[in-house]
């Protein structure tokens, strides 16, 4: 079945105009999911491929961008269904696309990944590694039955100095023993290179490309397994073979030295670090990165990607620290050129002339630009959010406040226009408390299309990284995952913090949340309902047993339950309390809740499930279901029809704000 089809129409105009918009700003432009999705420069850097919005559907198109009076089109599109992870160039002539898509199988909503490969001017697309299909159910590594296989898009290296290969991993004969092979992406044929076990899921190369270590769990047990082969021979050793190196270590990748692995540790501090451990004297020898109140994100690897100069962490918002001053002085010229911008780095041309990247800050959504240090400039390229062009956003102000137990909790504070010019004092506004998904991830200081929405509605917003957020340290994270309620009390004392200090109205005080968010706001109205005005729940935990069920339906689904949520309650006792579809009958706040058929995260019968259980509650309800979406909402009509839902909803229970436009 042919995936792709060309487009023969102008589809995306990289110069359009950009408007002051009538007051207020239409919700379609927030509702919009970023007009480059992905972007990605060939090797030469003559060539610019983009994942792109067309009419709120994404397609591929390709650019001339060694020419730019160039007026060719070259662009594909792909079904409604298709959503695409990254765009990436093989070789100066190829182009190579990975995507996803829900599915069911044996009865269990899945994603399913492939890897097409298409030529410079986006057209003949082929699929590089076609899917097993031998067995239709998901089986486990006991059955024997080889199992459906649903990623066929995992690339272990893209091998830049061999432009007819990348390295893959899949299990040929089984799902559930991946192991890594060498591809020819022009042939598609595939040679095996490293045999695959059960215990073995992931694997990583060193700067030459070579395969050196295998990570994983065992099924039953989910202990953490590691092998690493020698840096000159074909031995394979055990972690028990290099002491003080734990297994279920991150392995970030190898410096020059194949000998020398870069790992993580905390080496007797809160936060996380690189350090080196040297295989051939068997010991960690060296500190290579380690800040004192953040942990550590990544390593930075030089243009030709021969060395790692670096390394990334993230405050407020993406950090670096380099290990060698040219690389610091090359980013600096960037940095120059785009003061107070934050500047996230998409990819860079092997001789490092070019560098491909967006450039934001909290108030300013991202822009695509290159920059070619050959002329020491920059080249404008696209806007991810081209309509709200030049309309006023919210400030966005870094905050912490204090927890009922004395903790100091790190958030954000956006705040309509108006308020930021000074035609409004911050205070007694209506607000909006939203709590982060995950629950273990963060918020950070840039732009965020649902806060700046709500900001252009009149309504200041409050994130808060409660403790169980990443990134602030183990002591910060740990709080949290030992202890659910803990995060739930932290978001709570956020609220109470800005109405003492007069910054909220406290009869005009909404939580609104997004998965893990959506559960802490619906826990918000149970718990405490004097304090919310109204709680939204999009894609929102409602029913953690049935939670926990779900995730046993996946492969190592119940050591992912025991860590994720069973060790932050007591035992089934405490988690039927913490489940809001148990207290449904409760609540007397007003509710709306949206949830996607296809949600794969959280799957839609937690929905369900709240909706019949409310049928108790006196509380006013708003539901909005969307058929074939997915957990994150990307579908522009889907987007539109919620962001418009909430608007509705939030003016209904909060009224007008004097900070609107």
């Amino acid at each position: 079945m042919r995936l792709f089809s060309i487009l023969a129409a102008v589809l995306f105009g990289f110069s359009a105009a950009f408007i002051a918009w009538a007051k207020p700003v239409p919700t379609e432009h927030y509702s919009r999911t970023p007009a480059v999705y992905d972007a990605a420069l060939s090797p030469d850097g003559r060539f610019l491929a983009t994942v792109v919005d067309n009419n709120g559907k994404y397609i591929l198109r390709v650019f001339y961008i060694a020419d730019p009076s160039d007026k060719k089109v070259r662009a594909s599109s792909y079904p409604k269904e298709v959503k695409v992870n990254w765009v990436h160039w093989a070789n100066n002539d190829q182009i190579l696309l990975s995507t996803r898509q829900t599915q069911k199988i044996d009865g269990t909503i899945v994603y399913t990944g492939f890897l097409y490969v298409l030529g410079k001017d986006a057209s003949d697309a082929k699929i590089v590694l076609k899917p097993q299909l031998k067995s239709g159910k998901l089986g486990s590594q006991a059955d024997n039955s080889g199992g459906y296989r649903q990623f066929n898009n995992t690339v272990v290296d893209f091998l830049p100095n061999d432009t007819d290969h990348i390295l893959m991993s899949f299990g040929k004969d089984n799902a559930f023993t991946p192991g890594v092979h060498k591809v020819n992406i022009k042939t598609r044929r595939a040679n095996r290179i490293e045999r695959g076990s059960a215990e073995i899921q992931y694997w990583i190369t060193d700067l030459r490309g070579e395969v050196r270590v295998g990570t994983g769990r065992k099924e039953r047990t989910g202990d953490w397994r590691m092998k690493i082969r020698d840096a000159n021979g074909n031995t394979w050793r055990t972690d028990k073979d290099y002491p003080g190196l734990e297994v279920g270590t991150s392995v970030y990748g190898f410096t020059s030295n194949p000998n020398e692995m870069i790992i993580g540790a905390r080496a007797g501090k809160d936060t996380l670090g690189l350090f080196i451990y040297d295989l051939a004297q068997k010991k960690r020898t060296r500190k290579l990165f380690q800040h004192d109140k953040y942990d550590v994100d990544g390593i930075i690897i030089s243009a030709d990607g021969k060395q790692v100069v670096g390394a990334r962490y993230t405050d407020d918002t993406t950090k670096r620290a380099f290990f060698d001053t040219a690389s610091k002085s090359r980013m600096a010229k960037i940095q120059r050129e785009f003061e107070g911008y934050q500047i996230n780095i998409i990819e860079q041309t092997r001789n490092g002339n070019q560098v491909l990247f967006k450039a934001n800050t909290p108030s300013v959504p991202p822009n695509l630009y290159v920059y070619d240090f050959s002329k020491n400039q920059s080249t404008f390229l696209a806007r991810d959010y081209p309509e709200i062009g030049n309309t006023d956003q919210g400030d966005v102000t870094k905050v912490r406040y204090t927890a009922r137990d004395g903790f100091k909790i790190p958030g954000y504070v956006t705040t309509p226009a108006k308020i930021g010019a000074g035609e409004i004092a911050l205070k007694e506004q209506p607000f909006i408390i939203m709590p982060h998904g995950g629950p273990y991830a963060r918020d950070t200081k840039s732009f965020d299309y649902l806060a700046q929405f709500m900001a252009s509605r009149g309504y200041s917003v409050l994130q808060m990284n409660f403790r169980g957020s990443e990134g602030f340290g183990h002591a910060h994270e740990n709080a949290g995952r030992k202890n659910w309620e803990i995060m739930q009390e932290d978001v709570e004392d956020g609220a109470r913090w800005l109405i003492k200090k007069g910054y909220a109205d406290k009869d005009r005080v909404c939580i609104v949340g997004w998965s893990y968010g959506g559960y802490a706001a619906l826990m918000g109205a149970i718990k405490d309902p004097g304090l919310y005005t109204c709680a939204a729940s999009i894609a929102g935990v409602t029913d953690l047993q049935d939670m926990i069920r779900d995730l046993k339906k996946y492969r190592f689904g119940k050591h992912t339950a025991k860590h994720f949520i069973l060790k932050g309650f007591d035992g089934k006792k405490d988690i039927k309390e913490n489940s809001p579809v148990k207290r449904a009958k409760e609540i007397t706040t007003p509710l709306f809740l949206a949830h996607g058929t296809d949600d794969v995260n959280v799957h839609f019968d937690q929905f369900t499930r709240m909706k019949k259980a409310l049928k108790k509650s006196k509380a006013k309800t708003t539901f909005l279901e969307f058929q074939d979406e997915d957990h994150y909402f990307v579908d522009y009509e889907n987007r539109t029809k919620l962001l418009k839902g909430l608007d509705k909803f939030l003016a209904d229970n909060l009224g007008e704000s004097a900070a609107a436009p």
